[in-house]
């Protein structure tokens, strides 16, 4: 073989090594899993889908070795409440007793770092598990599991799904499945007008 085809074939495999690495790096991280036992998804157009509500405001508590803070829950709470929805506050775990060890944390919304036991494809960033009584369609409890690496608008986003919202794939919407596209669209979401 001569050295002008090696020297081909060498620059071509590493052109095509430094494509796939681009792909690699630029693939989307996507925002969120949820997983939830609801029976129906309804068909809203122009609106995420809310497959449940909360029968009582929720309260928010920050687990321990939670990677976000107390000014950053309050935060995100703010976000919703500025939208209509009501919480019970935002506690730290270790003042209201043991629920971020409990199974079924009735009334709370948990944030978690996520742990070993949660599987979380390698492309989310955060994921959001909640159990509706589907007799009265209303949500008992969440549970948001969160990477150590919080970007912006993550907990806003499983908050929505804590509160019963499935993705909606409006650019710049915050419900967006895609963290590089979604942003802090609201349109659906005003709960003062209901």
């Amino acid at each position: 073989m001569s050295d002008n085809v090696r020297i081909t074939l060498a620059a071509l495999l590493y052109t095509l090594f430094v494509i796939w690495a681009m792909i690699s790096l630029i693939a989307p991280a996507a925002a969120t899993d949820y997983i939830g036992n609801h029976v129906k998804i309804p068909t809203v157009h122009g609106a995420p889908p809310q497959v449940a509500t909360w029968g009582k405001a929720p309260k928010i508590l920050v687990c321990q070795h939670a990677p976000i803070s107390m000014v950053q829950a309050n935060s995100a709470k703010r976000f919703w409440e500025r939208l209509g929805y009501e919480f019970q506050g935002v506690s730290k775990a270790g003042l209201v007793g043991d629920e971020c060890s409990t199974d079924s944390p009735n009334g709370y919304i948990l944030i978690h770092l996520v742990t070993k036991g949660v599987k979380l494809e390698e492309t989310s960033l955060a994921q959001t598990r909640f159990y509706v009584d589907n007799l009265s369609n209303t949500i008992q409890w969440a549970v948001i599991y969160l990477r150590p690496d919080v970007r912006e608008r993550i907990l806003e986003h499983e908050i929505g799904h804590a509160l019963g919202f499935l993705h909606f794939n409006e650019i710049s919407h915050i419900m967006n499945e895609k963290w590089t596209i979604g942003g802090w669209d609201t349109e659906g979401l005003d709960n003062r007008r209901k």
